[in-house]
């Protein structure tokens, strides 16, 4: 059977840890209020458990390391029930003082009293006697050893201590052999609610858990998801300003999200650039949401509960809303786009098709257009008459008064006689047709 142990602390801080810092930290996580405090930092011994397992000893020492102080495990055996003092017997009581009188009294007869029954007494060098563990010296208990000078109350508790360590390692080797999970550590079940890491923040100080994880990377494809919603729904600047902050909102909440997540591994923030990669990133976003980190303390701070189920929940409902809402709107985008390209075709095929013979009025008119027109050079006009019977053209003219004049003369001096006069249809670069 283990021998029982007891917690003894005596303010001792280690080394490279502020005392305001560790008195702080310990009492959050003791609970203790100021006089109370106070006097667990006084400098004198203070028992903090008593009767406390072997292997639970060493998961309290890693604690109040991990917080920079220092704990020591003592030995807490009871005295046994032979060695205790034997009751002291009760005085008999005196004799009454006879009364006055004028005749001798007579003695009386002496009764011969009855021998306590014989005890062996204790010796009292063997009532508290000690084993020093380093010689195996044996001898009344004291705080050196009279044959090496060992430490002997801190060689045993350092003793308690590794024996503990290693109990608790063969009974994680054996659960892990089994596919059990390891025990949780005593010393830290409440230790690590305290200073919980908020999900929403601008801090990259502290650690995150896979739930929490998770539960912020669905939020953050939630926010998208819904955002194009609005996009489809209602395009125009406003929703694309919006788009654009919570893409930009997105980017930095993953960025922070990876970077506490990293630390749960004991790995810098810098690690998070990785997932940036194309086709790496997605696959160690897997692995990290799936992989444990530390049970322990790291550099980077106390190891955090599993929290935010129900806002992963949350956002797995808001991310398939917005998919199918987004989903929906597009398509009746789609439907409106196809529904007014096919009104501007149908419009367009109703429209009458207007080509350089109709406009010119004759087959001649137009290859004149095309051959000596088009090619032209300085100011140039070319005119028709309205029954398109007749036409004219100038290049190479030195105003467009010029070149209009000698069209129109040209024109109507081709035009049949009693025809309606020519009309000017185009001027230098530019239509000039006539309204009727």
């Amino acid at each position: 059977m283990d021998t029982p142990v007891r917690l003894v602390f005596a303010g001792t801080v280690r080394d490279g840890f502020d005392r305001a810092s560790v008195q702080h930290k310990l009492g959050a996580w003791l609970k203790l209020d100021g006089p109370r405090l106070d006097k667990l930092f006084s400098g004198r011994s203070v028992v903090i458990k008593r009767g406390l397992p072997a292997e639970q000893a060493a998961a309290w020492v890693q604690r109040f390391a991990a917080l920079g102080a220092e704990l020591k495990v003592e030995p807490d055996t009871p005295l046994p029930a032979s060695v205790r003092a034997a009751p002291i017997p009760a005085p008999a009581p005196a004799p009454a003082e006879p009364a006055l009188s004028l005749v001798a009294a007579e003695a009386p007869p002496t009764v011969p009293r009855a021998e306590p029954p014989m005890r062996l007494a204790p010796d009292p060098a063997a009532l508290d006697e000690v084993t020093c563990p380093t010689c195996g010296e044996r001898q009344p208990r004291r705080i050196l050893c009279r044959q090496c000078a060992t430490d002997i109350p801190r060689a045993l508790a350092a003793r308690e201590e590794q024996r503990a360590a290693e109990r608790a390692e063969r009974i994680a080797a054996a659960r892990a052999r089994r596919g059990l999970k390891p025990l949780p550590d005593p010393a830290a079940e409440r230790f690590v609610t305290e200073d919980e890491v908020p999900l929403l923040g601008r801090s990259f100080d502290g650690r995150l858990g896979r739930m929490s994880y998770l539960a912020g990377n669905l939020m953050a494809w939630a926010g998208m998801g819904l955002s194009f919603f609005l996009l489809v729904k209602w395009p125009g600047w406003t929703t694309g300003a919006l788009m654009l902050g919570v893409v930009i909102w997105v980017m930095f909440f993953s960025w922070r999200l990876t970077t506490l997540r990293m630390h749960d591994f004991n790995r810098s923030g810098w690690w998070a650039l990785l997932f940036g990669l194309p086709v790496i990133g997605p696959i160690l976003s897997i692995v990290i949401m799936l992989v444990p980190g530390d049970e322990h303390p790291n550099d980077y701070g106390e190891p955090q509960r599993e929290r935010h189920s129900g806002l992963a929940i949350a956002a797995v409902v808001v991310l398939g809303l917005s998919i199918s809402l987004s989903l929906h709107a597009a398509k009746r985008w789609a439907e409106r786009m196809s529904d007014a390209e096919e009104a501007a075709q149908a419009e367009q095929a109703n429209r009458p098709k207007i080509t350089l013979e109709s406009v010119l009025g004759s087959p001649e008119a137009a290859r004149a257009f095309d051959r000596e027109y088009v090619t032209g050079r300085g100011h140039r006009a070319f005119a028709r008459s309205p029954s398109g019977a007749a036409w004219g053209l100038r290049t190479d003219a030195a105003s467009p008064d010029e070149a209009a004049t000698d069209a129109l003369r040209q024109c109507n001096s081709r035009r049949p006689e009693g025809g309606v006069a020519c009309q000017l249809v185009h001027l230098d670069d530019a239509w000039v047709l006539p309204e009727n």
